[in-house]
């Protein structure tokens, strides 16, 4: 019987993820890599963009409409300044009860795919915020881990309001 080599075991311990560069301030978002469907750019809207702390824009992905965030917003911060054409990772969503199978979250840079072993994460405490799962130190780096339900959840939301806003007239 072939027994497993130290290369397998280092594997079978450690998460495949990608780190998603934003502006959040002071701190990095880190995702699994299962839960990235595309990095890519868009187009945005013509138009006003919004990308607000409770609005998404709706951009054109695959021949699908997929609703864009801003994680800076929806976290109290200033929105990047961007252009017509933006890089985002449009996510899979988790939740089978909602009808959101993809969102994209807006980037600010170029993602870097990484291993990460759960030894290499220390435990930074409690945030206070809902958007995120976990907050820990990666290598010396404060890293937020999202809590993906709480984002497709919001999301869901800015969906609802926006088509509650068409349905009575409101742009």
């Amino acid at each position: 019987m072939d027994q497993p080599n130290e290369s397998q075991g280092r594997a079978a311990g450690s998460i495949r993820a990608v780190r998603l560069p934003t502006q959040l301030t002071e701190l990095e978002l880190l995702v699994p890599y299962a839960l990235i469907a595309e990095i890519t750019d868009v187009s945005l809207p013509d138009g006003s963009i919004h990308l607000g702390r409770s609005e998404a824009t709706i951009v054109n992905w695959r021949g699908q409409r997929v609703p864009l965030v801003s994680l800076e917003a929806m976290n109290g911060e200033p929105v990047p300044t961007i252009g017509r054409r933006v890089r985002c990772a449009v996510l899979y969503g988790t939740n089978p009860e909602r009808a959101l199978p993809y969102f994209a979250v807006l980037l600010s840079g170029v993602p870097r795919s990484e291993q990460v072993v759960r030894g290499q994460i220390e435990d930074a405490g409690a945030q206070n915020n809902p958007l995120w799962r976990a907050v820990v130190r990666l290598g010396g780096r404060l890293t937020a881990i999202p809590d993906v339900r709480e984002l497709e959840e919001r999301i869901d939301q800015m969906r609802l309001g926006e088509e509650e806003g068409r349905e009575a007239g409101v742009d």
